[in-house]
């Protein structure tokens, strides 16, 4: 939780971030640090002209970093704070607390707790990092504006110009379950308004490696989910808030992936919001989906896939293990055919594998003083 900012806002070795800034006042680059699930991702965005000294900053920041003290106090101080704020929403403890449960209380995924904040230090955080930043294998990746050639030039003289690294390019792991189902949801407290309350299920699906197509069928079925849960909620109930929905396979742990369904409302709604989310989930997957349905689903998955693909940063993740996994760009390549390949029989067929009651998870957060 501290790596990110302490991390970038350290500076380098010679350099702090402010003298590094104002030094290159007239260049354009970045500096971000954010640890995964199974890799960290050093990162930045510039202009063709400063590429070589992007790479630079870049290749400083993996060989001497810095450290210092004074942006991991400021964030030790920003987490301690937030404790509280957090604690006051349904949707602040949701996200405080949700992560680690979906993951079967794996740590690794746990919100810090007070204790965790206090008892950090700066020394074992530099350990656990640069352990694995000195050693491990580096994949890069540049996307853009960019002559292939000049960039293989410049990658060469700066972090290709590294001594070599002993590591394994398999990213994929196991051992990530998702959690045992509930049939009665956990029951999680928030310190805010008494009107407020989150209700929350979700069931196991698939990882987004393993089948790419069983993937994108899942997801339209998400999108089917939706669009008949926001139908009975706004249109049959008048309700004014709306579900979110969405599906989350993993591009790392094979097997682990869910598809969620999730709304803040008022407590006494929570019971009929479970019971509609159990009733058209069996719906769908005993009747099927129609191809109106399906449609409504899958154009705006294409457009959105079609406008992504023009930008950066959808390049900048989708190219992530392309050079050691040799499924990865074809999987990448099929992805509209595979959306419109889709039929209303696909999608119930996945209805019927993953929309089972027995096997859903289901979790609320609700006042801590109930209304009198």
């Amino acid at each position: 939780w501290a790596a990110p900012s302490t991390f970038s806002e350290g500076g380098l070795g010679r350099l702090t971030a402010q003298q590094l800034e104002e030094a290159l006042a007239a260049n354009t680059y970045g500096m971000s640090f954010q640890p995964g699930e199974d890799s960290y991702l050093l990162s930045g965005s510039t202009r063709p002209a400063d590429l070589s000294l992007q790479l630079q900053v870049l290749t400083a920041y993996l060989t001497d970093p810095a450290w210092r003290p004074d942006p991991f106090e400021r964030v030790r101080g920003v987490y301690a704070q937030a404790l509280p704020q957090i604690d006051a929403t349904p949707g602040g403890v949701f996200g405080r607390d949700a992560s680690a449960l979906l993951h079967s209380g794996d740590a690794r995924w746990r919100f810090p707790t007070q204790a965790d904040i206090t008892g950090a230090d700066l020394p074992t955080l530099r350990r656990t990092v640069e352990a694995d930043l000195g050693s491990g294998p580096l994949e890069v990746i540049v996307v853009g504006d960019v002559d292939v050639d000049d960039v293989v030039a410049k990658v060469a003289a700066t972090l290709g110009a590294l001594p070599a690294r002993i590591g394994s390019t398999d990213r994929t792991g196991d051992g990530v379950r998702f959690p045992a189902p509930t049939a009665t949801p956990v029951d999680l407290k928030h310190g805010g308004r008494l009107d407020q309350a989150l209700g929350f299920v979700a069931w196991p699906t698939v990882d987004s490696f393993s089948d790419p197509r069983e993937m994108r069928y899942v997801r339209l079925l998400t999108d089917v989910l939706r669009l008949r849960l926001t139908d009975e909620l706004r249109e049959n109930q008048g309700v004014t808030y709306s579900p979110q929905v969405s599906d989350d396979p993993s591009s790392v742990f094979r097997g682990y992936g869910y598809v969620q369904a999730a709304i803040e409302a008022p407590p006494e709604r929570l019971p009929g919001f479970f019971t509609d989310v159990d009733r058209i989930a069996a719906e769908i997957a005993a009747n099927g989906v129609t191809a109106d349905e399906l449609e409504r689903a899958r154009r705006p998955r294409i457009e959105a896939l079609n406008r992504m693909r023009e930008t950066n940063e959808f390049w900048m993740s989708e190219l992530q293990d392309a050079q050691t996994d040799p499924s990865r760009l074809p999987a990448l390549r099929s992805a509209v055919a595979d959306l419109e390949r889709a039929t209303p029989a696909d999608l119930q067929r996945m209805a019927q594998k993953y929309f089972v009651a027995s096997k859903a998870y289901r979790l609320q957060v609700t006042p801590r003083v109930a209304a009198q």
